[in-house]
């Protein structure tokens, strides 16, 4: 059984910051998962769009491909909830900043958070449940601490770096950690050692092939020599393992850059669209950028300066110097020099490492990477599954296409044999003939 460890800590205005995961969650695992959590996530999803949350409604469901529970079923849930007192106690400790509690809960050991766990879990196998493994899609430097004790592993997963519409979809996971923290370059120093061969996908061109849904533009020639994007104010990334990086510090750092005519003006300036604050007041020789998508950005810059890992990446698969500051599961790719991408580690990184969207959360996957398979046949199965989902996609694509051909017969068929095309059609003959007399005339 799964064990959902979702924490219950007000920092974004509520204790269930991560809802949208525990219903995905649900969805996914069913009967194999218990939940350690917290008593707002399983309140009545009804009540809680009523309450403004958005995770709850139709809209978002669908986005995230999950299905909103009825109350009933989740009265009927394993769960063992962490005494709201022992939230309380860690908000308190930063009782003006929640986001600096945040942190805490990440960084730091917490000896009552640490009792509670342990109590939760010592529940839960009363009730029979056998916990294969802890999933949850945030660092909380306690539980990892907890399931090292108890030999338990520990799961991260999170939305991956590269997302639909634009590219195959992908996630996170990882059992050290998410964002900071992470296994990634151990396990590319471990493949590699082990005589990890580079095969037909240790290129740009066929890793884009592969990940891209949609053509990138004919024009992709950079036009300025340095783009900044900027990160979404909460995130864990940047409160946590952005290593003292801001989007301030972006900005003041292409500045300095200016003012030594490191490069030439503009530098574009992208907003996260996620962020709470509208960018304006820019120094001189920055620009806000007003791209459509992150792939128009991108390709307008020669390079990038960031701390949001979704550019990162996207910039890598597509050629740009790229400085992805703080401590990321990607930096082994990049050369801190000159930012410049390593062919073979962004492969590792892409098939390896990242998981397929629609494999990652599934339990019989998670129980296979549970027993350690070699990196080969983790990369054969990502592959399979990429592939399977590419070809999905053309199929859905030309089935649009035949439906919409079938469309138009449809409509010029009902056109012809309507009154006003009989009535027509005798004088569009006759146009016909005039126009014949007429050339003949000339001749």
């Amino acid at each position: 059984m799964f064990a959902v460890f979702l924490p219950a800590l007000n920092f974004r205005g509520n204790r269930s910051p991560y809802l949208w995961w525990f219903y995905k969650l649900l969805n996914e695992f069913g009967k194999d998962a218990c939940f350690i959590c917290g008593e707002e996530y399983f309140i009545d999803p009804k009540q809680l769009l009523v309450n403004g949350r958005n995770e709850a409604s139709a809209d978002v469901a669908g986005l995230y491909g999950y299905g909103l529970p009825d109350s009933e079923p989740l009265k009927q849930l394993i769960r063992a909830d962490i005494p709201p007192n022992v939230w309380l106690k860690l908000e308190s400790i930063y009782a003006s900043n929640p986001l600096a509690a945040f942190r805490y809960f990440c960084l730091s050991h917490d000896k009552d958070l640490y009792l509670a766990i342990e109590n939760a879990v010592k529940y839960l196998e009363s009730m029979a449940c056998v916990i294969e493994v802890i999933v949850t899609c945030v660092n909380c430097a306690t539980l990892e601490i907890f399931c090292k004790t108890r030999n338990l592993p520990l799961l991260h997963l999170e939305l991956g770096p590269l997302r639909g519409p634009v590219y195959l979809p992908t996630a996170y996971f990882d059992f050290s950690g998410v964002n900071g923290n992470t296994e990634s370059k151990r396990r590319f120093d471990v493949a590699c050692s082990d005589t990890f061969i580079a095969d037909e996908w240790s290129e740009f061109a066929s890793l884009r092939s592969l990940f891209l849904m949609q053509k990138l533009p004919g024009q992709n020639q950079a036009t300025t020599d340095l783009g900044l994007g900027l990160q979404i104010e909460d995130d864990s990334n940047i409160i946590c393992y952005a290593k003292g990086h801001t989007s301030l510090s972006l900005i003041n750092g292409a500045r300095r850059m200016l003012a030594d005519q490191r490069i030439r003006v503009p530098v574009l300036v992208r907003p996260h669209p996620g962020s709470f604050f509208s960018v304006h007041n820019l120094p001189t020789g920055l620009r806000l950028d007003c791209s459509r998508t992150s792939v128009d950005f991108i390709l307008q810059c020669e390079r990038i300066h960031t701390i949001n890992s979704g550019l990162t990446v996207e910039a890598m698969l597509l050629e740009r110097e790229v400085m992805g500051y703080g401590d990321c599961p990607f930096a082994f790719c990049i050369n801190p020099d000159n930012g410049r991408c390593n062919i073979d580690a962004l492969s590792f990184f892409l098939l390896n490492y990242l998981v397929p969207w629609d494999l990652a959360l599934k339990p019989q996957y998670i129980r296979w990477r549970l027993n350690k398979p070699p990196e080969a046949s983790i990369r054969q199965r990502h592959l399979e599954a990429l592939m399977q989902k590419k070809i999905r996609l053309m199929e859905g694509q030309i089935a649009e296409l035949e439906q919409a051909l079938l469309e138009r017969e449809r409509q010029i068929a009902q056109m012809r044999s309507s009154l006003a095309w009989r009535l027509a059609y005798p004088l569009q003959a006759m146009l016909h003939m005039f126009r014949r007399l007429l050339n003949q005339c000339r001749q």
